[in-house]
């Protein structure tokens, strides 16, 4: 192998290992009562990355009802940038189904997605953009760096939209994160763990006249 190949090879290896792939697994809690398992997994998929998000109900209601919820979103990293190719979410719940997905399509520079069979398209936007469950990436890699500035353009059928956040307090390595809501009474926040790559480690959301939502973590794998 000579010199100019060697090169490539070792650069193209570092590039494809740059982020530290994990899973990790909560339990879900509703107004404190176990009623479901959620998943997050980085993965690889040849050169590009594979972020995912699921949830089953296994208790109570959430399981009789048949209560499932995934997100994947396929991406590539350039420079720690992140790039969405793709983006799908299916929830099922008892006899009822929504999805929306899209899919990136460099060479017409459009991005084409359906939601609740209505088909979309827009052009790929100029600016750095992210997806629904990205942004969890985007956010501990960005409280890893010690980023302050928490704002992310976020497509979601067919519209992007910011997603704000702001750090409420950080105590022996716990950062504590709340998400901007436009409506006072929605509540969302989240721990990151600085000693595990900023991942979360407990969840909360609130919304008014409904019972909390809480994840808590029970282990995170790393597998770079």
């Amino acid at each position: 192998m000579n010199k100019p190949i060697l090169i490539l090879f070792l650069f193209q290896s570092f590039s494809l290992s740059a982020l530290d792939l994990f899973k990790a697994d909560y339990k879900v809690f509703k107004d404190g009562k176990e009623i479901g398992y959620n998943t997050l997994q980085l993965s690889q998929q040849g050169a590009d990355f594979v972020m995912s998000d699921k949830t089953d109900g296994t208790h109570g209601m959430a399981s009789f009802l048949g209560f499932k919820r995934s997100e994947e979103t396929v991406f590539s990293d350039v420079d720690g940038v992140f790039h969405p190719k793709s983006y799908k979410m299916t929830q099922k719940v008892a006899f009822n189904k929504r999805t929306s997905e899209y899919q990136v399509d460099t060479e017409t520079k459009t991005i084409q997605g359906t939601t609740k069979d209505i088909q979309w398209q827009l052009e790929i936007p100029k600016d750095a953009y992210s997806t629904p469950n990205l942004v969890s990436l985007n956010l501990a890699n960005d409280i890893c760096d010690g980023k302050t500035d928490l704002s992310y353009p976020i497509l979601k059928n067919g519209e992007i939209s910011s997603y704000q956040f702001k750090i409420i307090r950080e105590e022996n390595g716990i950062v504590e994160i709340d998400r901007v809501h436009s409506k006072p009474s929605r509540t969302t926040k989240t721990w990151l763990d600085k000693t595990r790559q900023c991942l979360p480690v407990r969840t909360y959301h609130k919304e008014e006249d409904e019972d909390a939502v809480e994840t808590k973590l029970i282990e995170i794998k790393f597998n770079s």
